[in-house]
């Protein structure tokens, strides 16, 4: 061993051979970079997993544990409501109904189907409970709902009509249609100060992505026994919006709105700012720190509200590229692949660690270079004096 050192340190005195070590010390620096550069750009804190589901999941809501949640999963032209314990194992809800739509808390889901079916169940539970709603006139095929056991919002479908209703108790309100009879309204979500629906005009067209309709988003308000008043605040030639994400309190947004071609915020005036940076957005979901996820033409990205430009992320090998479907789920992000058959479970703090990880990392390199080079330096100066 000593003689091998011996032969080493000779060969990095030597005059002739320096510049060599020198090309083959910066190679081997460049190379670390290039590893740790790339490492640094996947993503971490990601895991992936198996459902068992066999169809894709439409519509989820999870509790604030992030452990059990009900799902809306397409089961061939149907479609099946799902749950899923805290051990991860999902089952089929027997609700004896044709299920069209769910919604509701953290503690508290709703749903509804065809001849007005409504059904609650307290988060986790295994059963739901059927609720017989006063309706105004004949029950209607419920299309979207939201709200709690208390009270809530309804778009249904009354022949050829789409109304929007609220609901107090068992109680419901004369409905509302909306007044340009070519838009449609698809989908309604609570929001602070009352509810926001997501629709498509059938007039409207973008030739050139082929799009029949255009993206409509409406403002509804209202009490619990009056009709609820209509006013539309966006209306633009873009693929529809697909996905509402009400936010906090402390947010500058009462709601994330998501569509195929850009990201929205509206803000507590109603007022519609369209979020730099997101273009071709497939679903959408939202942090705890207020960091937007969502999967676009450019695969998974986030954004800081505020950002020009969002953040290209690189999933890690076996991620399924087709994600879907996203949701926050007690401090995670969780998104299916468009089969339903792989969930991708992302914590967002994990880049903060990873982060920090890479930076101590980086310092010890430092470190590390700095004594081997200070020890080969000595070495070959004491060599020089004759000392050794």
């Amino acid at each position: 061993m000593d003689n091998i050192i011996e032969r080493m340190f000779a060969f990095v005195d030597s005059p002739r051979e320096r510049p060599w070590v020198a090309m083959g010390g910066l190679a081997i620096f460049i190379l670390i970079g290039a590893v740790w550069v790339n490492q640094a750009q996947v993503l971490p804190g990601v895991s992936i997993s198996e459902t068992g589901l066999s169809g894709s999941v439409v519509d989820i809501m999870w509790d604030s544990d992030g452990d059990q949640a009900l799902a809306l999963v397409e089961s061939g032209n149907d479609l099946e409501m799902m749950i899923r314990d805290s051990q991860g194992t999902w089952s089929a809800l027997d609700c004896n109904c044709n299920v069209t739509s769910i919604g509701g808390t953290e503690s508290q889901w709703v749903a509804g189907g065809e001849d007005g079916w409504i059904g609650i169940m307290n988060a986790g539970s295994t059963s739901i409970s059927p609720r017989s709603f006063n309706w105004p006139n004949t029950p209607p095929e419920i299309v979207s709902l939201d709200g709690d056991f208390n009270d809530g919002w309804l778009i249904v479908q009354d022949g050829p009509n789409r109304l929007v209703h609220t609901w107090a108790g068992l109680n419901v309100s004369e409905g509302t249609s909306y007044s340009i009879s070519t838009i449609v309204m698809d989908e309604v979500e609570a929001v602070s100060g009352g509810a926001l629906i997501i629709g498509h005009d059938m007039a409207g067209s973008n030739p050139a992505q082929g799009q029949a309709s255009s993206e409509v988003l409406i403002d509804a308000a209202g009490g619990s026994s009056a009709s609820p008043q209509l006013t539309l605040l966006h209306r633009g030639a873009g693929s529809p919006f697909h996905t509402i994400v009400p936010m906090d309190d402390d947010s500058s947004f009462i709601a994330i709105v998501g569509g195929g071609d850009a990201i929205y915020g509206v803000s507590a005036d109603r007022n519609v700012h369209r979020i730099a940076g997101s273009i071709g957005v497939s679903t959408i979901a939202i942090d705890d720190e207020g960091i937007l996820w969502f999967k676009g033409d450019n695969g998974l990205s986030t954004l800081e509200i505020g950002d020009t430009q969002p953040t290209n992320l690189i999933c890690p090998d076996g991620a399924p590229k087709d994600l879907t479907t996203a949701a926050s789920s007690g401090g995670n992000i969780v998104m299916f692949s468009e089969d339903g058959s792989s969930r991708v479970t992302i914590d967002p703090t994990a880049q903060n660690s990873l982060l920090r990880s890479l930076s101590l990392l980086g310092d010890l390199i430092l470190v590390l270079t700095f004594v081997a080079f200070a020890g080969f330096g000595g070495h070959a100066l004491l060599r020089k004096h004759e000392i050794l």
